[in-house]
């Protein structure tokens, strides 16, 4: 489906230069910076192989740091349009790659991250599903209570606007918004970002129990990793009970 010669839906991979000492740093002890940098760079190119494999879409990278004319071009990054991201927090970095997409012409735009290697692109079609039938934001809620995926089926900077990045709340809050907005919204099934060594050590496990998505170059880095006794990290966390998978909230729901 296109509009005006441009894909009515659009996927946001909101990225860094994967630079040691630049990302990924709350993972730094146990990784040194080189290693979460190359960790981090694994689950980008995985998450754009999985955005790839999403047919009929616009794909856009919004760079942050913005990078060299030539850097990030090649696969897996040629079929994306690349925009350098704007704005003073992540809500506002959001919220304007959200309204590039819009503005392009989508009618529908998922944004992801590139720290999540479970996001499947069959999650991203389910994302699409949710807004095509009715609902005008969807979320993929992480374990830290943010979120790994958001969608929207329309332009609304109040769900990006004064909300605790980076902090459980985050998630909570935004829903507390669509429903005070009259917001119809869903959820999709919970994952789990790479943020810290207790999601390192999730990461393996999860790598072992998972056999998709294949994300080869990072089960290829946990590999050597967790191989050459790389795996003292602390424990998973509690766990939490997550959102309803597949649940929907109506206005006021």
């Amino acid at each position: 489906m296109r509009k005006g010669g441009r894909a009515e839906e659009a996927v946001v991979l909101m990225a860094k230069a994967p630079v040691a000492g630049r990302v990924k740093t709350r993972l730094c002890p146990p990784l040194a910076p080189a290693e979460a940098a190359r960790l981090y760079a694994c689950m980008l190119g995985d998450a754009a192989d999985e955005i790839s494999s999403v047919a009929r879409v616009a794909r856009y990278l919004f760079l942050d740091p913005p990078v060299s004319a030539d850097a990030m071009r090649e696969a897996p990054f040629s079929s994306f349009e690349r925009f350098p991201q704007r704005g003073k927090d992540l809500g506002e970095k959001m919220w304007d790659a959200a309204a590039t997409a819009f503005r392009l012409g989508a009618m529908r735009v998922v944004i992801v991250g590139g720290d999540c290697p479970a996001l499947a692109a069959e999650r991203l079609r389910q994302a699409f599903r949710e807004l095509r039938e009715g609902a005008e934001a969807v979320f993929g809620p992480s374990a830290d209570g943010g979120y790994y995926l958001v969608g929207l089926a329309c332009p609304d900077e109040r769900l990006f606007r004064k909300i605790p990045w980076s902090t459980p709340t985050v998630l909570p809050e935004t829903a507390a918004r669509c429903r005070a907005l009259s917001i119809p919204f869903s959820f999709l099934p919970p994952e789990r970002d790479v943020d810290t060594g207790e999601d390192l050590h999730a990461l393996g496990e999860w790598a072992r129990t998972h056999a998709r998505p294949a994300c080869p170059r990072t089960r290829g880095w946990i590999t050597g990793f967790f191989g050459r006794g790389g795996g003292e990290c602390p424990g998973p966390p509690e766990r939490r009970p997550g959102p309803r998978r597949g649940s929907r909230s109506r206005p006021g729901g």
